[in-house]
């Protein structure tokens, strides 16, 4: 399979560092765990104060800071790609990338490393990215930050459980590493560990009792378990901590719209939307609230609020989101032919010239072909979902992204349960875990085998998927009701056997 590519690269030279019980000495207490080459001292200041901002999720005080980092340093590689990498912004992201390259020379060993990985995976170009990820992990097994960085990393690949090692190494290195905490918890979270979860933000919390994001955090996660009023609660701790956290404000209204309240969730995205820090943000939330009219059937609004969302990202240069808005709304159409329509208007927004990095393209690309090939199948189009799973394989053949190839995954899974070959199906779909399409159809293809208890075990997950994407609003809603189900805890679903 394409993603055990992925996996034996990652973990050609980590697994052995990860698992033999390597034991080096711990940085020196206050040490950021990372090389940092620069000629100026006020550059590194700003460089590490940007670090601690942006693990608290105050990301754009801390995009702020490294951009006067490179301003004080331009040669300072370092900041560049770290500017490069954590970015919302598609056209600064390319532009220091191309800087991080050009001032490479300049920084130490270690940081070359990050630069060739961080710069290699923004251009989908993974053997060399994952080979330098690799080699720095192998040769600075006692730098922290790196392991952060790795998990990070496969966290943006959805390898939660690979990501997972990276972050309790990096614990192990220091055990007062908060955003490590954080990190894991919400690696635990998404593959459903919530106990472990719990106790990672407590830690989390009692590390950073005075900032706002270990409350926000735990609020996300709780309302990840379908503890909603638990989530409103810390989400309002955070803005008590600091009113001006827009994050948490945005959460309230994230759960307040998964709760089914959606003229009050899109009330709490009112208050928000004013303090966008940016037109990326900005555009991301406005897809959140147009989701709220999907949730209430009213595609008449829906198609509003979408169609403005894709005007403003075209005037904006936004790719990326300008297809995600006509892939969402694709989702819900009712006749087959506007869906595919929509479809195809999105396919050639992502293929006209956008300043985007090559990476994001890929994953778009890859969800609107994996939507085309869901809505073909149901429409029982099965010429055109075998066309669009080719050109899938193509680009996930050409790419160790590991959203590209759960896509993949997920869409040869819907094809093959439509022959009717339920084992093959189940392979492909357990592999796209956190789409709530996938999903359904894999408690169906479980059911098909005889194998129940599998069958119970993904519906419980997928009557607990608790995250504020179109994707939940269009399957997870139905199946509850389906089957008798309201939103909230999992222990209501864990307590339903499902009557098939």
């Amino acid at each position: 399979m394409i993603s055990s590519k992925l996996q034996k690269l990652v973990l050609s030279i980590c697994a052995p560092l990860l698992l033999c019980g390597v034991s080096p000495a711990l940085n020196r207490p206050g040490s950021i765990g990372l090389e940092i080459t620069t000629k100026s001292p006020q550059a590194r200041a700003y460089f590490e104060s940007g670090l601690a901002k942006w693990q608290t999720l105050y990301s754009e005080e801390g995009l702020a800071n490294w951009r006067k980092a490179v301003k004080a340093d331009p040669d300072f590689a370092l900041a560049h790609i770290f500017l490069a990498n954590f970015s919302t912004d598609p056209a600064e992201q390319i532009q220091e990338r191309d800087r991080a390259l050009s001032t490479r020379k300049f920084a130490g060993p270690e940081e070359q490393l990050i630069v060739d990985w961080i710069s290699n995976a923004n251009e989908a170009h993974w053997i060399p990215a994952i080979q330098a990820m690799n080699e720095a992990l192998d040769r600075y097994h006692d730098h922290k930050q790196l392991f952060w960085m790795a998990g990070m990393w496969l966290t943006g690949q959805q390898q939660w459980g690979r990501a997972t090692r990276f972050y309790e190494r990096a614990i192990q290195l220091d055990p007062e590493f908060a955003d490590a905490w954080n990190s894991v918890a919400y690696c635990y979270a998404r593959t459903r560990q919530f106990d472990k979860a719990f106790v990672a933000m407590k830690r989390y919390t009692e590390l950073l009792p005075n900032e706002p994001n270990p409350q926000d955090s735990f609020a996300e996660i709780s309302r990840m378990a379908g503890r909603f009023d638990d989530a409103l609660a810390h989400y309002h701790a955070s803005l008590k901590i600091d009113p001006g956290f827009v994050m948490s404000q945005i959460g309230i209204g994230d759960t307040y719209a998964l709760m089914g309240d959606e003229a009050r969730a899109r009330k709490e995205y009112d208050l928000a939307m004013p303090k966008a820090p940016n037109k990326i943000l900005a555009s991301q939330w406005s897809l959140q609230m147009a989701i709220t009219w999907v949730r209430e059937g009213d595609y008449l609004h829906a198609d509003q609020a979408f169609r403005a969302l894709a005007a403003y990202a075209h005037r904006d240069g936004l790719g990326n989101i300008e297809a995600e808005a006509y892939r969402s709304m694709a989702l819900y159409q009712e006749d087959h032919g506007s869906a595919m329509k929509l479809l195809k208007q999105a396919e050639a927004v992502v293929h006209e010239t956008h300043n985007v990095p090559k990476l994001l393209l890929d994953q778009e690309l890859a969800s609107i072909l994996r939507t085309r090939i869901e809505r073909a199948v149901q429409d029982k189009d099965m010429a055109v979902a075998e066309a669009d799973l080719k050109q899938l394989g193509q680009l996930a053949s050409t790419s160790s992204d590991g959203q590209v190839d759960m896509f993949y995954e997920g869409a040869a899974g819907t094809l093959a349960f439509a022959r009717g070959q339920y084992a093959e199906a189940v392979d492909h779909l357990k592999e796209e875990d956190r789409n709530p399409f996938s999903l359904e159809r894999l408690v169906d293809a479980y059911k098909k085998t005889g194998d129940k208890k599998q069958a119970d075990a993904v519906a419980d997950e997928l009557a607990g998927f608790n995250e504020p994407v179109i994707d939940q609003a269009v399957v997870v809603p139905q199946f509850r009701k389906a089957h008798a189900l309201a939103p909230g805890h999992q222990e209501s679903a864990r307590e339903f056997r499902y009557e098939w």
